[in-house]
């Protein structure tokens, strides 16, 4: 599915421009305004012909969104407001790539490894292939599975070559098939962009947001049915969101290559071998999240304000001995460099992107990127729920002060 990560930001050295004349640097600016508007022509063209094919084979297609790009991320906008319960696709069982009825749907293990290679015999065949105009037209996402070793290595552990690897060694041992580079990117598609009921045309350019999910599948007897839930429906200009499931950032990351806006689910284990977990949104974090708060965050639709509600009075109801052992074991984590360091070196990168840097492929450089992103995104996860504790620690003495 496509990703949520913001992407690599395009920059020139510090005073590339400035001896150039004006007329020069006009026309380079106007260079890549093209060339982001031929990529958004592209897409435009290539979800046309998705969409065309679908309904030419029995499926539907809501006219009312549509793809969209903002801050460099592409994903679906409603185009006019849908009521809820609108049925914004349908996929016939035999455009799905995975399961043949409601009666026979993908089942876990030697079921998905037949998806997997299904997809792999339809890629060979190229444009003689029905699914051609759908795997033609779904990007090739990268994931910790295809780092090289050394990129693994900047991930500073938050994510083990054991663990990265994960679903190249399933294939390896359930599967029986050789993971060739055709196989490899039939496996990354499946592990980034299938459903339940396995490969959905359409449905797996959705983003994913638990906060903010405004689409549910279903499935019937003629196909699977994408709908609108949650309440009012969705107002034009929205983004629509799907639920991949409320997972750890590190098996987001792992699975889809991104770690999501809100809400993200942290974990770490210290070096004695504790757990600890904690939620992230927007100014508040939930600090040893119980089963009821998490179902809650999965399965409700509510604004963002009645979450950060449940939220502080969840983390507000903790002992403040269950506060200060977070609190330490936060700060007995420690990295081999701090993020504002990270973020020094995700610019230096930034820069040289595109440059041609010897014994380095551009794959190497987006990938050491990728995983410089997310070990940031962690140490400062940690930062901020330390510092969201130690608020509500000194308000109580604060309080317990007044009292005395």
């Amino acid at each position: 599915m496509m990703s949520n990560q913001s992407p690599a930001v395009r920059t020139t050295k510090n005073g590339a421009f400035v001896s150039l004349p004006i007329s020069i640097c006009c026309w380079l600016l106007l260079l890549i305004s093209c060339s982001a508007n031929a990529s958004q022509r592209d897409a435009d063209a290539g979800y046309a012909r998705l969409r065309s094919w679908m309904r030419e084979n029995g499926g539907r297609v809501n006219d009312r969104f549509g793809i969209t790009e903002k801050d460099g991320i592409r994903g679906i906008q409603a185009f006019t407001d849908i009521e809820e319960g609108s049925e914004l696709l349908f996929c016939p069982w035999h455009l799905v790539i995975g399961s043949s009825s409601l009666q026979d749907q993908m089942k876990p293990g030697d079921g998905m490894c037949s998806v997997v290679d299904e997809m792999a015999k339809e890629i060979r065949l190229g444009v003689d292939s029905l699914w051609y105009p759908y795997l033609d037209h779904i990007g090739g996402q990268r994931l910790p599975a295809d780092f090289i070793s050394e990129v693994l290595l900047e991930l500073q552990g938050l994510l083990t070559t054991q663990d990265a690897t994960r679903h190249l060694r399933w294939f390896d041992q359930r599967c029986d098939g050789e993971l060739d580079g055709t196989a490899k990117q039939s496996l990354v598609a499946f592990i980034s962009r299938a459903s339940e009921v396995g490969m959905i045309p359409i449905y797996d350019l959705f983003n994913h947001h638990n906060g903010r999910r405004n689409a549910k599948l279903t499935v019937t007897e003629e196909g699977v049915q994408l709908l609108v839930v949650g309440n009012g429906g969705i107002s034009s200009g929205d983004e629509i969101y799907l639920s991949y499931g409320l997972k750890t950032a590190s098996t987001m990351y792992r699975d889809y290559g991104f770690v999501e806006e809100w809400p993200i689910a942290w974990n770490f284990q210290t070096a004695g071998g504790n757990n600890f977990a904690f939620l992230e949104f927007p100014d508040v974090v939930a600090i040893n999240p119980s089963a009821d708060l998490l179902r809650a965050v999965w399965q409700s639709n509510i604004s963002l304000e009645e979450y950060l509600s449940l939220v502080t009075t969840h983390t507000e109801s903790l002992s403040s001995a269950d506060l200060e052992t977070f609190v330490t074991a936060v700060e007995n984590e420690h990295f081999p460099t701090t993020f504002e360091g990270d973020e020094v070196t995700l610019a230096l990168l930034i820069e040289q992107e595109g440059e041609t840097i010897a014994n380095d492929s551009s794959d190497n450089i987006s990938d050491r990127m990728s995983a410089i992103r997310y070990r940031i995104a962690h140490k400062k996860a940690l930062a901020s729920a330390k510092l969201y504790c130690n608020g509500i620690l000194t308000k109580r003495m604060s309080m317990g002060s007044q009292e005395l």
